[in-house]
């Protein structure tokens, strides 16, 4: 698409004309330039900010975006210009980060209202579709043992939500929908959405009185539940381990305040599982996942990055690259960096407790006993105290997302 500014000629040669040749150098051929509509003017021409001045075009039956990109063409009295339009998909994931950023929350309130209510008689006493579809979404998280083997790994990832639209898109697929962490999430709202507002029928039933969900800080309905304290799964961002949420213990109270708080956090996991899918770029080689994992009384969330690189002259493939990051109870926080270009392994970890580091680091002659069982060689390995400094707060994607 090629658009003509009608009134910049003037504008570029009278700064010229008088010394200033920063705008003429801006605008050689060739140049990539940031243009913003501004709006119209009186005889129907387009005003745009191009590079910081703004110009008329004649745009007649062009629809522009408020905010693109233009390489220039041609100089002159009429120069032209080449409009840089993002590829449809990802204007589409764009706008999907924009609505879902401000939704998202971490996984761990959600499963620590599972897990509290694993452990409580409370359970029993829910509606008959609750019941069911909380079962479903516990049966959709992998155990600890399921990712101790590749196989299992590759399982859990695939029920991770993350594919969930491809798996119902193959009718035969080996891994059924309905084990499918996004799926079952998608249950659980449905089912908490069947609910009435103000009592769900069932649950004060037998038990004199009302229920609610607390910790040692006070009732559900007083904790402090903000959505987006849990930084969202964006591939050019560091990984952020999720810790459990507190303890939870289910006494008398507010039932309202316990199904409330069940909806919020489903719409907020759902939320969150989208975002890594939106940030999944297959043809690019790029794939956010978070694994829930079944701990010891409660569970845990084992975020990944897994990135393809492109295979070199010669190279028969390319280096893969899988970060990782976990903050199991027994272990604190865990991170770590694996990269492949088989035969060859390097891995580096961070722990943010001293023991576990220098329990990793005793482990260095097992690991590398196991790899050379699959054919592996370990070219390096170190184990440091400490959690990696993210060399970003916010990845680019984040702040044009959030903008």
């Amino acid at each position: 698409m090629i658009i003509q500014p009608t009134s910049v000629a003037a504008q570029l040669w009278a700064g010229a004309a008088a010394g200033t040749t920063a705008a003429v150098d801006a605008w050689r051929v060739g140049t990539l330039l940031t243009a913003r509509v501004v709006g119209q003017n009186d005889v129907g021409k387009l005003l745009l900010d191009i590079g910081g001045m703004t110009v008329e075009a004649d745009t007649t039956g062009t629809q522009l975006p408020s905010q693109f990109q233009v390489r220039v063409l041609t100089q002159g009295t009429q120069p032209q210009l080449e409009v840089l339009l993002a590829p449809t998909d990802e204007r589409v994931a764009l706008q999907g980060l924009r609505e879902r950023l401000p939704q998202q929350n971490g996984y761990a309130p959600l499963l620590g209202a599972l897990a509290a209510l694993a452990r409580s008689p409370v359970a029993r006493s829910l509606p008959a579709p609750l019941r069911a579809a909380l079962a479903t979404l516990e049966a959709s998280i992998s155990r600890p043992d399921d990712v101790g083997t590749p196989t299992g790994m590759k399982e859990a990832i695939a029920r991770s939500g993350v594919f969930l639209e491809s798996q119902l898109a193959e009718p035969h697929a080996e891994l059924p929908a309905s084990d499918d962490f996004k799926a079952a999430l998608m249950v659980l709202r449905r089912v908490l959405a069947d609910l009435p507002p103000t009592r769900a029928p069932g649950l004060a039933a037998g038990m004199g009185g009302t229920l609610a969900m607390g910790t040692g800080k006070g009732p559900l309905g007083a904790l402090p539940r903000p959505l987006s304290d849990t930084p969202p799964p964006l591939a050019q961002r560091a990984l952020v381990a999720q810790a459990r949420a507190d303890d939870l213990a289910i006494t008398e109270g507010d039932v309202d305040t316990l199904v409330s708080q069940l909806r919020t956090d489903t719409r907020a996991a759902l939320s969150r599982v989208e975002i890594a899918q939106l940030e999944s770029h297959p043809q690019a080689g790029v794939w956010m996942v978070e694994v829930p994992l079944a701990g010891v009384r409660g569970y845990d969330v084992l975020q990944l990055r897994i990135e393809e690189g492109k295979a070199g002259p010669g190279e028969p493939e390319g280096l893969w690259t899988i970060g990782f990051a976990i903050d199991p109870p027994t272990l604190g926080a865990v991170q770590g960096e694996i990269q492949l270009r088989a035969p060859r392994v390097s891995v580096r970890l961070w722990a943010d407790h001293g023991p576990t580091a220098a329990r990793l680091e005793n482990e260095f002659v097992s690991l590398r006993r196991v790899m050379e069982k699959s054919g592996l060689q370990l070219d390096h390995f170190s184990c440091m105290h400490g959690l990696p400094v993210p060399t970003s707060a916010y990845s680019a994607v984040l702040l044009e997302a959030r903008a």
